[in-house]
């Protein structure tokens, strides 16, 4: 009886058979009408990522005609829960997500609203600015979202203060959400806030929204920034600006999927501005962050 493969071996054992470079795979892609990155390309054959939303599904089905192996075979691979796509995944639970800090994120979610998954996050940007001894003072958040059911009306922002040694932020709308009700525990120096929608969205409605994390001056040295997903994401943008006076010597992006394998660095370097930035694409549930070292 032949093994069955699992679907990134299969997938890269394709490409490597065919001879062709991931550049001119791409350039097949687009030539049938599908705008295909090479690092998702590479993402997929590493199993770092699979292809599960619609378009991702017929790009793969091109793909197969490309690499010249038999319909379906690689679709085939990813099993009913990948092809359900991620409109329908469940959420991690916040145990899985936050480690120990997961009770403590249950408890918040009592003081709050919970959404129910009508919406699901397309795109998060957030640019974080520090002060002059390399504490955090602003945060700035733009997210894209999609609404996967009728009527979706709010989302949830969670924070999580790794210094342990200011107050917790203040939660400022900007624009296209409105401030609800904010859920605080000091002891695990955690906040969750309701952004409730201007307006409900319909089902395949998508928006933009964004909204700012105002810290109390005089914070402890920060030594990273984080983000955690509880759902599939396509974009993940983070940025953190130093001042010149208080500029780390060492930065690294780290990414923590909840499944998949477990967690990757890449050392990331700041630019003349002071700036480091770092960018994922199509990642599933996790955490994602950039920390650095200060010197001694």
């Amino acid at each position: 009886m032949t093994q069955r493969r699992d679907f990134a071996p299969a997938l890269h054992g394709a490409i490597t058979a065919s001879g062709l470079t991931l550049d001119r795979i791409v350039h097949r892609l687009a030539e049938r009408g599908f705008a295909l990155s090479t690092a998702t390309l590479s993402y997929w054959s590493r199993g770092r990522s699979r292809p599960e939303r619609p378009e991702s599904l017929a790009a793969l089905a091109a793909l197969e005609e490309i690499l010249r192996v038999p319909d379906g075979s690689l679709r085939e691979l990813l099993g009913d829960r990948v092809r359900r796509g991620r409109g329908t995944a469940r959420p991690v639970p916040s145990g899985e997500l936050w480690g120990h800090f997961g009770e403590a994120v249950e408890g918040l979610m009592s003081q709050v609203q919970r959404p129910a998954e009508h919406r699901r996050v397309l795109s998060y940007h957030e640019r974080y600015d520090m002060d002059p001894t390399g504490a955090e003072t602003y945060c700035r958040v733009i997210a894209v979202l999609e609404a996967v059911t009728e009527r979706a009306k709010h989302m949830i922002t969670v924070y999580r203060d790794d210094t342990r040694g200011g107050r917790l932020p203040t939660v400022v709308p900007m624009a296209g959400v409105r401030l609800g009700r904010v859920g605080v525990d000091e002891d695990h120096h955690l906040l969750a806030a309701e952004l409730w929608f201007d307006q409900n969205l319909r089902k395949g409605e998508r928006t933009v929204v964004e909204y700012g994390l105002d810290f109390v001056p005089g914070g402890s040295r920060s030594v990273m920034c984080e983000r955690r997903f509880a759902a599939p994401i396509r974009q993940y943008v983070l940025e953190v600006s130093f001042r010149p006076e208080a500029v780390p010597h060492y930065f690294r992006a780290t990414s923590e999927p909840n499944q998949g394998g477990g967690p990757t660095s890449m050392e990331v370097t700041p630019d003349g501005r002071h700036t480091v930035r770092a960018v994922w694409l199509d990642q599933p549930a996790g955490a994602y962050r950039i920390e650095w070292e200060w010197d001694r």
